[in-house]
């Protein structure tokens, strides 16, 4: 039985570049893994099979973890039997990737536990043939995407020293309609600019994401959150992905009994 954290990440900025022929979006964002964790725990078994706490969560192939599983039995053309149990933590259809993050550890554990000895580079072109952001977390670095996502350049520099706090109210959201209700964007900053945490306290009132402009119309609550979240202090706060997730960033101390009782009816994670 062998155990892994599975992350969780926020985005510092998504900007919606074009509509490609392949029916995807060019983006750019900057994706930041956060200490908010899934565990997976990996056993032996006669069969493939996946457990998970929470009873929302389908264990069959809807799951990207059974994705991951068959994305890598093809590619080694060997059959993968093993019972994984997951344990769910980061709230899923919120901006968080937790179940990207799923699939991307299951391939690191899948490649140690049956010695594949498969490279970073081939673990990343697997993981982009089951999800954009899928690559992100082999890597598990801040790093700038572009493309659908797949496409990474790691930011060593770009290191967060703050406070983070992740707001999660009870709404659903679909990345697939957020995208079908894209208009016009307008980019305000290239984020490929931001490098180093400087650049970011320099720019940060420049980095937008296009899906607010979708998302908070439709769900004005989640802007009331992110409104209450800069009321409190925060010196930055936006949507994660398409949401609903909504993050914000602290450079001291900020009262938490002041957040508790404005948000009390959501899922708040505090993120050192």
């Amino acid at each position: 039985m062998k155990e892994y954290l599975s992350p969780a990440k926020i985005n510092l900025g998504l900007n919606i570049i074009s509509k490609r022929e392949d029916g995807y979006h060019n983006i750019e964002t900057i994706f930041y893994p956060i200490k908010l964790y899934d565990k997976i725990i990996f056993s032996s078994g006669s069969q493939f099979k996946i457990e998970c706490n929470d009873p929302t969560i389908p264990t069959d192939e809807k799951n990207l973890i059974y994705k991951a599983r068959n994305v890598l039995t093809q590619y080694i053309n060997q059959e993968i039997n093993v019972n994984v149990k997951l344990e769910k933590n980061i709230p899923s259809f919120a901006g968080l990737g937790g179940g990207s993050s799923n699939a991307a550890i299951t391939l690191i554990a899948l490649n140690e536990i049956l010695e594949l000895n498969l490279t970073e580079d081939e673990l990343i072109k697997l993981a982009s043939k089951i999800g954009s952001d899928v690559p992100f977390f082999i890597l598990n670095k801040p790093a700038f995407a572009e493309g659908r996502g797949e496409i990474l350049t790691p930011l060593p520099n770009l290191i967060l020293d703050f406070k983070i706090v992740v707001v999660v109210p009870d709404i659903k959201i679909s990345t697939a309609w957020a995208y079908s209700e894209l208009k016009k964007t307008d980019r305000k900053i290239n984020l490929r600019s931001i490098k180093t945490t400087d650049d970011f306290l320099r720019s940060k009132d420049y980095i937008t994401n296009d899906f607010e402009s979708i998302v908070f119309p439709h769900y004005p609550e989640i802007q009331k959150i992110k409104e209450e979240l800069i009321n409190a202090g925060a010196i930055f706060s936006l949507l994660s992905g398409s949401g609903s997730a909504v993050y914000a960033i602290f450079t001291l101390d900020f009262d938490k009994n002041e957040i508790v009782k404005k948000l009390s009816k959501y899922r708040v994670f505090y993120v050192d």
